[in-house]
This record gives C-alpha cells, structure tokens and sequence, in this order.
C-alpha cells in the first residue's frame, strides 16, 4: 500500500490549459529542427498518442478533436480530473480518445496488455513535482509505452532558474505544513512574511535578487497555478543532465527541443558563451553549461528511443500559415529564455504577404523573392521565430475531418458561457488548438463566431 496522493497537493484543481508544443504536429517540426525524424513516416498515417499525468484531459480532448487519426490515451491518479474529461469527451462524441484512472507505480509494475506502444508520450507538470519513486516509475510506464522510433516529450522546471525562488517554494510549503492551512491562505503568510523580509533588508534579497521579481510575479497569478506549481511535498527543479540520466533507463535519448526559439543556442550567444558551450565534450554537459548561461528555468525536451534512427524528414514541405499577423510597419518581439528579440517588419514582411494569400511550404517561402538571397538556414530561423511568437501556425500535416472539432468547441463555449474555465478552441487545420478569449467563445455561442476560425477549421 502507497500514500494516495505521493505529497502532491491535491486540495485545488489542475488548470483547464492547453500546451502547443505537445501536439503531434509540433512535436514533429521541433524534431526536424533537431534533425530527427518523425515518427510517423507518412503525414497521413495513423497514430497513437499517450499523456502520462493528463490533469482535467482538457487539452488531451482538444488535441483528440483536431486530429481524429490518432489514437489518444490519458492516465491521471485523481478520479474527480478523469471524471471531468471523460464528461467532456462523451460530450462532445469523441471516439479516439479515452481515459484511465491510475497510479504510476501501480501502472509500472502490471503495464496493462491492451495499452500497446505508442507513436507519441508526452509528460506536463510531472517531472518537477513528484517524489523519487513517482520518477522511476514514470520512467519504467515510458520503457512500457515506447518502441524504436517513439518520441517522448517532458517538460519540467530546470536549473539554475529556480535557484532564487527555492526560499520562498521552501518556507511557503513549511507553513502549510505546519499551520494547516491551505490554498491562498498559504500564499496570504508567506507572500506577508516576504514583503516583510524584503521591507527589513533580509541579506538573501542582496545575494538572489532574482527572488524580488518572482515575488512580484506570485502576486499577479491565480491561486489554483500557485498551489500546482509551489505546495507539492517534493517540488524540485532538475539539471537537464539529471532528467536524461534517468530516462536513459527506457532506452531514451536527448532528441531537441520543442521550445522553437532555443533551437538558435548557442549559436545566437555572444562569441565567448558560446565558444565555451561548443568546447564541452559531452552532450550532457553542454546542456547544463548552456542552461547555467541563459538562467534557464523550464525545459521542453524531446526523447528519442532507439538509437537506428532513420534519416531525418526535411522540414521544406511542412506548411505554414497566418495566425496573429502584426500591424504592417510593426516589431514583433520574441520573448525567450536568453532575452528578447526584436523582429523588424521588412525582415517578414514578404512572408506574410505571400501567406496571406495562403498556406505556403517553408520551401515556396524561402523561394520568395528578397528571402532566397538569405539562404535556407536564415529563412528557416525566422520561421521558426515567427512559429515562437504566435505570429505563424503550423499546418497539420494531414487534416482530417473537422466534424469532432465543431462538436467538442460547440460544448467549449456552451460551458464557458456557463462559467467554465475553458479558454481555448480545437483548430483541425492547425492539428492542435488556439486561444478563445472569453468574448470570443461568447460569440461561438451565440452564432457569430470570428471570421477567421472558420479557415482554422474552429467552426
């Protein structure tokens, strides 16, 4: 027998989000970037995918809704978060997708037969916030779910990002614990005993002084993502080198990055940086020495398994379209873990004049004139910052039938309108989802949705 819930707080719902990088298409490009194949071989093929630690299965759903080839599996340990996205698949008629209610170590030790391998694991909001032996059983449910070919994607808190905020995590936890209260009630005391601290001139302000920012940050986020991401028993950030260790023990290795503004490191640091990132011998090394250099605190890793990889898929025929355009003349900034970017407007101006006629191929985009002159490589790095900012999308690779989408969006604005937290639509076109302001889903519901969703497929 086994501790329930393995320290992980439990007294306030997970968030209804949803994450770009973990849908299939996505997770495609961001291994083409790396010069990985995919692991699907034809666009059209079938698929199965897998969430371990799938939360309220919201995004699960949406990504269920947009591609209806594939084959989606959720696992959570807490009933009420399956019961919620089991009501939302029904609801919305979903046939490719189910949920199961288990425990990781339970899970570990008897894989159940009829889960098979998957083309697709993915892990959100796990890796940081459970105990040692939650860890190596997610690793062993990953050997389980993945064959030659399979890419896995984990996200987690990383060092040394975390380092300033590791005071007030620690003593925020120690007064739940020793004072019994829970949810905003914890974060009411310590958020007062820091601003008393900082007020008094406590000497750890003057060595991180990352930690009044954070500070500043607490104050601005909801109760629900403060319990999620502070009052976990066993709260930790990682070196990347540590992650990778352990998942090497599913016969995982490091494969990218689905952060697409990282895939410039080192290359875009300053000469010395990355000189010396470049010199370290080992990959694993060259990973933790980048990540000291930018201050980086969340890693959103590709894995592969198997080492006979096939030869990588360019990225030339993948698609591109238009999704939130600037105003013409206007900068578009690119935040990123090693600062921000500012993208002139006649360095893309080309590109979105020529996809506002259209989904283009990165190859007819870097054929365009004004951009041939600047070579794949370049063309290819302003997509690809352009795909960070949320100024392109990807285009699925082989859009299927958009009728689940229409089904489970109209039930995402229904219960919005109805004070749900749902804040995001399935897009078939994209393969993935967007962002639907709460206006927005207003609208869907009431018959008038925005003229551009129906190109997205959202209607």
């Amino acid at each position: 027998m086994h501790d329930a819930t393995h320290g992980y707080d439990t007294s306030v719902a997970y968030t209804h989000g949803f994450y770009r990088e973990m849908a299939p298409d996505w997770l495609d490009l961001a291994a083409r970037a790396a010069d990985q194949p995919s692991p699907r071989a034809e666009p059209d093929a079938p698929f199965r995918y897998l969430e371990l630690g799938c939360g309220q299965g919201f995004g699960l759903c949406l990504l269920a809704a947009a591609n209806p080839r594939g084959d989606f599996i959720g696992i959570d340990f807490i009933p009420e978060q399956i019961a919620h996205a089991e009501s939302l698949a029904k609801a919305a008629g979903l046939t490719n997708i189910r949920f199961v209610q288990a425990d990781f170590l339970d899970l570990a030790a008897a894989w159940p037969g009829d889960f098979g391998s998957f083309d697709y694991v993915t892990l959100h909001g796990i890796y940081s916030w459970v105990p040692p032996k939650v860890r190596a059983a997610v690793v062993a449910c990953v050997g389980h779910a993945t064959r030659a070919g399979s890419l896995v994607y984990v996200s987690y808190n990383t060092q040394p990002g975390w380092l300033a905020t590791m005071p007030f995590q620690h003593l925020s936890h120690l007064i739940k614990e020793t004072s019994g209260k829970t949810g905003g009630a914890v974060f009411e005391q310590s958020i007062a005993l820091f601003d008393r601290l900082r007020a008094g001139g406590a000497a750890t302000f003057q060595i991180l002084p990352g930690l009044k920012a954070r500070l500043d940050a607490v104050k601005t986020r909801s109760t629900g993502y403060l319990v999620q991401e502070y009052l976990h028993a066993h709260w930790q950030p990682f070196w990347h080198s540590e992650v990778a260790k352990e998942l090497a023990a599913a016969g995982l290795a490091y494969a990218g990055t689905a952060t697409l503004a990282e895939t410039m490191l080192p290359g875009i640091l300053p000469a010395p940086l990355r000189d010396t990132i470049a010199a370290q011998a080992d990959a694993r090394l060259r990973q933790d020495v980048q990540d000291f250099t930018i201050n980086q605190s969340f890693r959103r890793d590709l894995f592969r398994r198997g080492d006979d990889a096939p030869a990588p898929q360019p990225l030339g025929r993948l698609r591109l379209c238009l999704l939130s355009p600037p105003a013409r003349g206007a900068t578009v900034k690119v935040d990123a873990a090693f600062g921000e970017i500012a993208l002139q407007y006649p360095a893309f101006a080309g590109i979105l004049d020529a996809l506002a006629a259209g989904p283009h191929s990165i190859e007819q985009i870097a054929a365009l004139p004004g951009l041939r002159e600047q070579g794949m490589a370049n063309v290819r790095q302003l997509l690809l910052l352009l795909l960070h900012t949320g100024t392109l999308a990807l285009e699925a690779a082989a859009p299927g039938d958009p009728a689940a989408a229409h089904r489970i969006n109209a039930v995402i604005a229904q219960e919005a309108a109805a004070g749900a937290p749902y804040r995001y639509v399935a897009a078939p076109a994209l393969g993935s989802a967007i962002p639907a302001s709460e206006a927005a889903l207003q609208a869907l519901s009431d018959g008038t949705p925005a003229a551009h969703w129906r190109a997205l497929g959202v209607v």
